[in-house]
């Protein structure tokens, strides 16, 4: 594949405007040129999940190749409250900003909603990869454990690492942990930049060593 920009986007937590901002405004993706690849941790949190996860999802149909959907630990949870149904996992799911992404899906009782989440969501959520490897770099949600390699690694740590800081493999870009900006390690970029808390959302282009960021107006919203 011939690209000209390679742009991983970091953790969108259903902040749907800032995702419109970055992608067509910011970035202005171009796919004869150009190919995204989402870090995960679409849903959450923000207001609007259900519309970030059409938006990908249709950017994925249309361009295929030319976008990459990786899973991140907050889909690791909504996936295994709606299909294990379990009081703990949906309690886990809940906490962690779950009941947003319920709201989200259109549904006047709460067992519509449920049902709603489920037949959209779980689908989703099926398609997305672990990581993604180039020649150069792998991006993956949360990282690698120290002693593995991203063959030999769990696939749940794959969500949830956080070593970012000490990771000495091959070099990985990764979202999971906010930072007040893309931040570089020896090994790793991290590329969440807190857009649910923060209104800031980030990419990287690992090609180009490029940096874009979409900020929100929204006065209310903590800045960074």
């Amino acid at each position: 594949m011939d690209l000209k920009r390679q742009i991983a986007i970091g953790d969108i937590h259903g902040c749907y405007e800032l995702t419109i901002e970055l992608i067509e405004n910011v970035i202005k993706f171009d796919p004869d040129t150009d190919q995204l690849i989402f870090i995960g941790d679409y849903i959450d949190r923000g207001a609007d999940s259900a519309r970030v996860v059409r938006y990908v999802e249709a950017l994925k149909d249309q361009y295929n190749e030319r976008i990459v959907l990786l899973a991140g630990n907050h889909e690791h949870l909504a996936y295994n409250a709606l299909t294990k149904r379990t009081a703990d996992m949906y309690q886990l799911w809940i906490i962690n900003g779950g009941m947003q992404t319920i709201n989200s899906y259109d549904g006047v009782e709460n067992t519509q909603k449920y049902e709603n989440t489920e037949r959209h969501l779980v689908p989703f959520v099926k398609r997305l990869e672990y990581y993604y490897e180039t020649k150069t770099h792998i991006f993956v949600h949360g990282g690698i454990p120290l002693g593995d390699t991203i063959e030999t690694a769990p696939k749940k740590s794959l969500l949830w690492e956080r070593n970012y800081d000490r990771y000495r493999g091959k070099p990985i870009i990764v979202g999971h942990t906010p930072h007040k900006s893309v931040k570089k390690y020896e090994n790793s970029v991290v590329i969440d930049t807190g857009a649910v808390f923060y209104g800031k959302l980030s990419a990287y282009d690992p090609l180009n060593d490029q940096i874009y960021e979409a900020i929100t107006t929204d006065p209310k919203v903590k800045k960074l």
